[in-house]
């Protein structure tokens, strides 16, 4: 049995089983090279690779069908049926496996509870043209937004509200950011996001009869008061500079969150969350439920 094994048995087993693809790699391999320079995102990443570790992480890869460039393995480590199913899967589908020591998966590792288990995936990230304005009534837009924890943040919050895609201009950040998957929590697999030029998206939205709506925190109506019914595409500007003057030169509407206190603006991951659930629920008609036993 492979949980049983020795590491020379488990590695033997995998060889055989995956023989075309599958090789010994060492700390200097061109693969675990490439990991450093992913999770620290200090290298080019024209193929938009995220490194991807864990059970449960891994399990998302699977679950959202998602193209995985190399499997890298500890196998030393890999102790549990969970652990052994979850690396059969990702074997099969994976065009690279690596079977790496303990020392070197160390150096790639930042989960202390890997299970040995390490994928470097494609980002989903998807064109305009495959996006279905028919079915998708709910878009956020995120124009020029810097902190790559805010847009994981938000990309959580899409996924929670059921929101329909994310749309990404004026980009300031990558969206392979190792932040961004975290704090997403493997939501970016599932959310379909597009990179884009502003006067792109525009067109596209006005083509497809999306309402505008701007967060913005001058506007006269607040985001409660408002008809979330039908397509709409909801901006959010980027920390520092909020939204971009083209957003102002068309036909659109903007709400403000209320302030109480001394701040006068919120994170945009809180305004944003709290603009997604308000049209989440003002769809869903819960909204009116809610009135009616207040």
């Amino acid at each position: 049995m492979f949980l049983k094994g020795s590491v020379e048995e488990k590695e033997r087993y995998i060889k055989e089983m995956y023989r075309d693809k599958c090789r010994l790699s060492g700390k200097n391999a061109a693969v675990i090279k490439k990991i450093h320079g992913i999770v620290n995102n200090n290298r080019s990443n024209p193929d938009k690779l995220v490194g991807v570790e864990g059970i449960w992480a891994a399990g998302l890869l699977l679950k959202y069908d998602i193209i995985v460039h190399a499997l890298i393995l500890d196998v030393d480590a890999i102790t549990t049926p969970d652990a052994f199913q979850i690396m059969e899967s990702l074997a099969k589908i994976a065009e690279e496996i690596h079977l790496v020591s303990h020392s070197t998966y160390s150096k790639i590792s930042e989960v202390g509870t890997s299970a040995g288990i390490f994928a470097l995936a494609k980002f989903p990230i998807k064109k305009l043209d495959m996006i279905n304005a028919a079915n998708s009534e709910v878009i956020v837009v995120l124009d020029g937004l810097e902190i790559p924890g805010n847009i994981g943040t938000i990309i959580r919050s899409c996924d929670g509200t059921n929101t329909d895609a994310i749309f990404i201009c004026n980009r300031k950040t990558r969206i392979t950011h190792p932040k961004i998957l975290r704090s997403s929590q493997g939501s970016c697999f599932k959310v379909p996001i597009v990179e884009e030029e502003s006067a792109t998206i525009i067109k596209w939205l006005q083509d497809n009869n999306y309402r505008i709506i701007l967060t913005d925190t001058d506007a006269e109506h607040f985001y409660y008061d408002t008809n979330y019914h039908g397509k709409i595409a909801i901006i959010m500007g980027s920390e520092r500079y909020g939204i971009s003057k083209e957003w102002y030169d068309i036909p659109t509407e903007s709400v403000k969150i209320p302030m109480y206190g001394d701040c006068d603006s919120l994170n945009v991951g809180i305004a944003a969350t709290l603009m997604l659930y308000e049209a989440a629920i003002y769809r869903s008609g819960d909204r009116t439920k809610i009135t009616k036993n207040a």
